[in-house]
């Protein structure tokens, strides 16, 4: 069978990492436990769990209290949960983009105002 070959600005990345995963990642080299950052970002370990697992995200505060503990830029960690979003709307409506009609492109808009010159 014969693969489609897709543009990639049309490509839908298969895996979705979830920004907890990451976090993980930190917790497991520095041999610390969801109690541990649980209580140094100042929330329970039940909210850090929802985090970890994707049913919450990182929010700016957040972002900047794991800066702090991490040593990691909380852009960066700002950027992982953005990401994450994107991946997770255009998979949900991967379809519906397929579909949808570009409108106008530069070309069109330029020849447009071109013609009311």
């Amino acid at each position: 069978m014969k693969k489609e070959k897709v543009p990639a600005n049309e490509m839908i990345a298969g895996d979705v990492f979830l920004p907890g995963e990451y976090i993980v990642d930190e917790m497991e080299a520095r041999g610390m436990k969801q109690v541990q950052l649980a209580e140094k970002l100042g929330l329970s370990k039940s909210e850090v769990n929802l985090i970890i697992h994707g049913k919450r995200g990182i929010t700016v505060p957040i972002a900047i209290k794991l800066e702090r503990i991490f040593d990691i830029d909380a852009e960066y960690w700002m950027s992982l949960q953005i990401k994450y979003e994107i991946e997770i709307l255009k998979k949900k409506h991967q379809e519906q983009l397929k579909k949808a009609p570009l409108k106008g492109t530069r070309r069109d808009k330029m020849n447009r105002l071109i013609a009311r010159a």
